[in-house]
């Protein structure tokens, strides 16, 4: 048996890589990039489609932000200047141009010109309803609804915004708008001042029509500060508590005030009738928007209609309308003029009637019969001025309060540091 071992012979390969083939490559890669594109494309339309939608229902999407253009606040001596100049300048006319009577063809035209510029502005007042769902004595549902007056205060290409009376929206379980078309939509409660009872709601343009959208104006705001007593005025809404009114009047006067936290309100009070549900709004004669009627809030007893005047809310209806922060430091007071000041001893400036619990005014210290004279740099010796200088502030803003206080041997300066709330 031969058992010599024979020698193996083993294969040798060499593994070489494979030439690229460059055109295969950017082939590949070119079908890469067209699936992503396309991809793309359809995304982008996808998201486009979707996305209003999504912002509807979630709300996520950002609102462009509602500008009110505000009025300068007049000073108060020039304020009481031209009142006193445009009464003089109305008794004057009146003594030199005896009125010449009106034929009824002339009266008829007079009143239907009139009409015609109210017919203009109640395009942008509306019916805010508010329905609640209630149970009879045989345990069946119902709806129960009430309604007042709203006004399209600005349109921000997304939504509109209508001022309306909180307590028209308070507790209720859906709210619905009716436009002077009778188109009637649903609206989203926004944010109220407690002060005023004002409220804001809004409408999503998607909810309208494009034609609705295109024919629901908003108000056209004209300057109350410069309403003289005596100027004729129109009503629209419901003066007197049933829809869709005119009436038609004079301004009677100007100097009822009501106090509220951080500041007070003039109303323009009129001889036109009202009704304690009364609402809606005055126009002048060139059917610009001069105030709010707010029956409720002027304490009216409902013989005739009483309004805030537009330019003082305006900032007002702005900051509603973007749901942001309402500043107050949470005292009430009156102005100590110097003829008050003269007759009682106090030092001119805010009498702090009171201070509301729990609030930065209590907080940093300010008590009831306190004197406030300044807040920071400005002085501040009415309401109103202090009432102007807090809507310049911010949430959570350290204002620093110069105040008056007697003690035993007269009035001493005390400075507060109040760090402003927001509601």
């Amino acid at each position: 048996m031969n058992n010599e071992q024979k020698p193996y012979d083993f294969m040798k390969e060499v593994v070489r890589k494979q030439p690229v083939d460059k055109a295969e490559l950017l082939k590949k890669a070119g079908i890469l990039a067209g699936s992503a594109v396309a991809f793309g494309v359809i995304a982008a339309f996808a998201f486009a489609a979707v996305s209003p939608y999504a912002q509807s229902i979630f709300g996520t999407h950002e609102s462009a932000k509602v500008d009110i253009p505000a009025d300068d606040v007049p000073d108060e001596d020039e304020a009481v200047q031209a009142a006193e100049d445009a009464e003089a300048a109305q008794t004057q006319t009146v003594h030199e141009t005896p009125a010449a009577a009106l034929t009824l063809d002339q009266y008829r035209e007079l009143y239907g010109s009139m009409m015609d510029v109210a017919e203009t502005a109640k395009k942008s007042i509306v019916t805010v309803i508010g329905v609640t769902n209630n149970t009879d004595w045989f345990n069946q549902s119902y709806e129960s609804q009430r309604q007042l007056s709203g006004l399209v205060v600005a349109n921000n290409g997304q939504d509109l915004f209508i001022a309306t009376e909180y307590r028209i929206v308070e507790n209720v379980e859906r709210i619905q708008v009716k436009f002077w078309n009778d188109t009637q939509v649903d609206a989203r409660y926004l944010k109220h001042d407690p002060n005023t009872g004002l409220a804001v709601l809004k409408v999503p343009l998607s909810s309208l029509s494009a034609e609705d959208s295109a024919n629901i104006p908003a108000a056209t705001f004209g300057n109350s500060y410069s309403v003289a007593q005596g100027e004729p005025v129109m009503a629209v809404g419901s003066p007197a508590g049933y829809p869709d009114a005119v009436s038609y009047g004079a301004v009677t006067s100007m100097d009822n005030v009501i106090p509220t936290v951080d500041g007070e309100y003039k109303m323009l009070n009129t001889d036109i009738a009202g009704s304690s549900e009364g609402s809606g709004v005055l126009i002048n004669l060139q059917g610009q928007v001069v105030g709010l009627i707010s029956q409720s809030f002027a304490g009216s007893t409902g013989n005739t209609v009483a309004a805030v005047g537009i330019s003082q809310i305006k900032p007002l209806l702005e900051r509603l309308s973007n749901n942001e922060p309402l500043i107050y430091s949470g005292i009430t007071g009156q102005d100590v003029t110097a003829e008050v000041s003269e007759k009682t001893g106090i030092p001119e400036g805010i009498w702090v009637d009171t201070v509301q619990a729990d609030s930065p005014a209590m907080l940093a210290g300010i008590q009831s019969g306190d004197v406030i004279v300044k807040a920071d740099d400005t002085d501040t010796n009415t309401m109103s001025k202090y009432q102007n200088y807090l809507e310049s502030c911010s949430q959570d803003q350290v204002i620093r309060i110069t105040a008056l206080r007697k003690g035993t041997e007269g009035y001493v300066e005390i400075v507060f540091d109040v760090t402003l709330g927001a509601l």
